[in-house]
Parts: structure tokens; C-alpha cells; sequence
């Protein structure tokens, strides 16, 4: 039996015993991943369009299966697929926001395009059945041992009827301009009142999906402000990064795993190429965010065209400590057809020539969105991307 005097004495060694076999385990990072590519599914024109079909589609959940196959498959260097969720909207039922088409009215649906038509049916079809495509993306994505993200649109600014919300219905002056892609579809982030409903929003889609993580897309669309000093900016945008860092610890510890922060970084809409300090004159300062331990990887890519000058070695020199990663767009623009596999190698040996520590597909997928001129993306160079091709 021990003593009651001595028993502070064993507890405190005992205590230290646990402490220095334990600290290890708990304070040691987890090993770095690998994400030689990164695929960007957008939410929407997966889910209405298939393989093989010239025109929108009616899905079931094996279709579903067949977008992750189609790009996670054997031997596909795809180690990161992002699957995306909003665009103002919600693409699932929200208890914090407007899911996408519900405030459509009669007339406008009858105008809407076949794609929209047949998303809509699909998502409601699922919904209605209990069953979550979105979800199901991402199992199917975990079970081929993938890293499964979410990405959430910070800004959309397409402002079609259909993504429209009733928080936008509710305030319609804490919109940043009344005309389409100008402002009409995007808010106002310089009030304390869109911030908290923007976090709230990804609070709610990290805690309904079981994702290793979640992206924050600045760059769809790069506006956030009215007004305001651009360190005035900085501070706001600075404490709703902070807080989606916050968040993400707490459900990762009651996931028991630490859950992933990335950000796309905002453009200049193809002006001229996107650098720290462009991103900071419109709020998004990113190297703090790394520096302050916020975020886990940087995604730099232009707006819609794919024009191949990324300054990749000023993010690199700016933001040390986290992977960055060069995004390749699917276009090159002036109505031209999507990047052919030799287009999409060379973009890729050019990112990582400039020690980009990845590639990044966004719309890889929309040469499936042309109806009867509709053609497969090249699904085949997910095999080799990224490599840098011998010299001749």
C-alpha cells in the first residue's frame, strides 16, 4: 500500500513517465504526402455530364464511381482530388445557406440550359433517395487511396439565377456591383456579417463530408472587397483564414487526424500573372498564412486561359515552408478546344522545370460540355504528368 504522503510523489513520476513515451507520438507531424497531380472536380458539370454521352445525362451512383475511376485509376499519377461544393450556393440540402436552383423561379427554369436542367433533376433525385454524390466522390476517392479534399469557391461570380441565395435576397446592397461577372454574383467581404456566414458555410461542408480537408479557392473569383486600406483588407481576411485553421483543428482532433488547409491563390483575371503582392493588394496574404502555420499547401494558377508564365520561383521564395503547386487551366482561349495530352505534358514539364512541387488540373473535364461537339479529355496523360521530358 503507499502512503498518502508519498503518493504525490509516484503520481508526479508516473505523470512525467507518460509524458515523455507519449510526446513523441503526439507531437510528431504526420509524414509529407506526395501530390505529384491535383484534379479539381468542379461539383457541377460532373454532375451532368458522362463518358461516351453527347448530350447531359441522367446518373446513377455507379456514374458517380466511374469520375473518380476515370482519373484515380491504376497507375494514374492523380494523388489529390479536390471535389467542389458550392458556387454561392450549396450543391447539397444547407441548414446555413441556399442549395443551388431552389430559388429559381418557374419562369427562369424554363430557360435554363439542358445541362442545368438535367443537374438539377440528378442532384434532386439523389437527395430525394438519401444518397449524397458528393460523398460518394470522395469514399470512392479515399478507397483507391487518394487524398480526398473538398474545395469551396470563395466568391463566385457567374451570378446566374440559379445561384443565387437568399442571404444575397436578404441583402442585396452587400453585393460588390449589380452586373454579371463585375460584381452582381459576389459579396462584399469587407463586413463582419459575410465573413461569419462564408465561414459558416465551410464549417458546415467540412462536418457533413468525411474529407481529409478542404481548399479554399480565392481564385474563383479573385474580388472579395468594396473599400478599405489594403492592410485593412489583410486583417479581415487574416482572421476568417485563422478561423477556418481553428475549425479544422477541433474537428480534426475529433476525427483524430489533422485535416488539410489549402488555398488557390486569387489572380489578376489574366492581366498579368498573379504574385504575393497582387494577392495581398486584394486581402489574401498569403505567405502569413503559411508563415503562421494556417495553411498546408499554395495553389497558384491563372484565371479560365492557360498561358504558361507563372512566376512559381517568386511563390517559392515567398512561401518556403509549404508545397506550392502550379495549376495547369484547360484552354488557351479565342474559342480554342481544350489542351490535347501533348499541350497538357508541356504546361506540366514547364511547372516543374520552375520547381513547382506539383500540378494542378482545373476544368479538365469541360470538353465534355460541348453537346454534340463534345469530345473525352485525355485522361490518358495522368499516367506520365508532371515528369519532365528528356531534352532533345
Amino acid at each position: 500500500m503507499i502512503c498518502l504522503r508519498t503518493r504525490p510523489l509516484v503520481c508526479s513520476l508516473s505523470g512525467l513517465l507518460m509524458v515523455l513515451f507519449t510526446a513523441p507520438l503526439l507531437a510528431a507531424d504526420p509524414p509529407a504526402r506526395t501530390r505529384r497531380v491535383l484534379y479539381n472536380f468542379d461539383g457541377d458539370s460532373c454532375l451532368s455530364t458522362k463518358a461516351g454521352s453527347k448530350a447531359p445525362a441522367a446518373l446513377n451512383v455507379d456514374d458517380v464511381k466511374r469520375l473518380i475511376e476515370e482519373v484515380a485509376y491504376e497507375g494514374s499519377r492523380v494523388d489529390s482530388v479536390l471535389v467542389c461544393i458550392n458556387a454561392q450556393v450549396m450543391y447539397y440540402p444547407s441548414k446555413v445557406g441556399t442549395m443551388r436552383g431552389t430559388l429559381s423561379t418557374p419562369e427562369e427554369r424554363a430557360k435554363w440550359p439542358a445541362s442545368e436542367k438535367q443537374r438539377f433533376e440528378n442532384l434532386k433525385n439523389f437527395f430525394e433517395a438519401k444518397t449524397d454524390p458528393y460523398a460518394i466522390m470522395l469514399a470512392e476517392t479515399k478507397r483507391r487511396g487518394r487524398e480526398a479534399l473538398l474545395t469551396f469557391r470563395m466568391n463566385d461570380d457567374h451570378g446566374n439565377d440559379f445561384l443565387r441565395t437568399q442571404f444575397m435576397v436578404d441583402h442585396p446592397d452587400w453585393r460588390l456591383g449589380t452586373v454579371q461577372y463585375q460584381g452582381k454574383g459576389a459579396i462584399d467581404f469587407g463586413r463582419d456579417e459575410v465573413r461569419d456566414y462564408t465561414f459558416r458555410l465551410i464549417d458546415e461542408a467540412v462536418r457533413r463530408y468525411d474529407c481529409d480537408g478542404i481548399e479554399l479557392d480565392f481564385n474563383r473569383f479573385p474580388i472579395f472587397f468594396k473599400d478599405g486600406t489594403t492592410d485593412e483588407r489583410v486583417t479581415k481576411m487574416n482572421s476568417l483564414v485563422k478561423r477556418v485553421r481553428t475549425m479544422l483543428d477541433e474537428v480534426g482532433r475529433e476525427r483524430g487526424r489533422r485535416l488539410i488547409l489549402a488555398v488557390r491563390v486569387p489572380s489578376n483575371y489574366g492581366r498579368t500573372p498573379p504574385t504575393p503582392e497582387t494577392a495581398r493588394q486584394i486581402g489574401c496574404d498569403v505567405p502569413a498564412w503559411a508563415k503562421n502555420g494556417w495553411v498546408d499547401f499554395v495553389v497558384v494558377s491563372e484565371f479560365l486561359f492557360e498561358r504558361g508564365d507563372l512566376p512559381i520561383g517568386v511563390w517559392k521564395q515567398a512561401i518556403p515552408t509549404v508545397p506550392v503547386y502550379g495549376g495547369i487551366e484547360c484552354t488557351k482561349g479565342s474559342g480554342q478546344k481544350n489542351l490535347n495530352a501533348a499541350e497538357y505534358r508541356h504546361a506540366a514539364t514547364d511547372l516543374i522545370k520552375a520547381k513547382s512541387d506539383g500540378v494542378y488540373l482545373f476544368n479538365f473535364f469541360t470538353s465534355r460540355e460541348g453537346g454534340p461537339d463534345s469530345y473525352e479529355p485525355p485522361f490518358e496523360v495522368l499516367r506520365d504528368l508532371g515528369q519532365v521530358a528528356p531534352m532533345p
